[in-house]
């Protein structure tokens, strides 16, 4: 039994540490190289060009700047959002790491408590996958968030449709199954 809960712990961990890792560092890197990217762009074109279309330059510049900062809200949103699902999420981890290990718990208890650790642990990822897929689709970000009945996906797109909902939907379909899915687009 304590090899088995040495094991479970390790996972644990280990799930923790990549969750944390996947959500704090892709949105940094990409807005740090989107940032750079366009600041360097803008400063090429700003120095070769006449005094008039400088004032032009630095009003798109600032509109960009002012683009990229509603963005970073949208990011931090989505971050903040993330954290407070791992949080409940650990919670329930740890209530039914609590049940597993306990001594007074019957074995069906426990089998059932390990059962929904593993469930809860295999959506987490599941999510995981559709927020990366649909990332690869060419949207900025995403959020998704599943339970047994729905799934709620939030999703960073300068372009909202029904067409580009419906992919989503399909999207989160494919790899979490026939759930209702509701999507909303944050507008970047």
């Amino acid at each position: 039994m304590k090899k088995q809960t040495i094991w479970l712990l390790t996972m644990l961990s280990l799930v923790v540490v990549l969750s944390v890792y996947y959500v704090t560092t892709p949105d940094n890197l990409k807005t740090t190289g989107f940032m750079n990217m366009n600041n360097n762009t803008d400063t090429a074109s700003l120095d070769s060009t006449p005094k008039d279309t400088k004032k032009t330059d630095t009003k798109k510049q600032n509109d960009k700047e002012t683009s990229t900062q509603q963005n970073g809200s949208t990011n931090d949103i989505f971050l903040k959002q993330r954290m407070e699902q791992e949080d409940q999420r650990s919670q329930l981890i740890d209530e039914y790491q609590a049940t597993v290990d306990s001594a007074t718990a019957s074995a069906q208890e426990k089998s059932k408590a390990f059962t929904s650790m593993n469930e809860l642990q295999k959506l987490t990822a599941l999510e995981s996958d559709v927020e990366t897929m649909i990332k690869e689709a060419g949207y900025k970000d995403a959020l998704v968030r599943a339970d047994k009945n729905q799934v709620k996906v939030d999703v960073t797109s300068s372009k909202p449709s029904r067409k580009a909902a419906n992919d989503i939907i399909q999207m989160t379909r494919s790899v979490l199954g026939e759930k209702l899915v509701v999507v909303k687009f944050q507008i970047k």
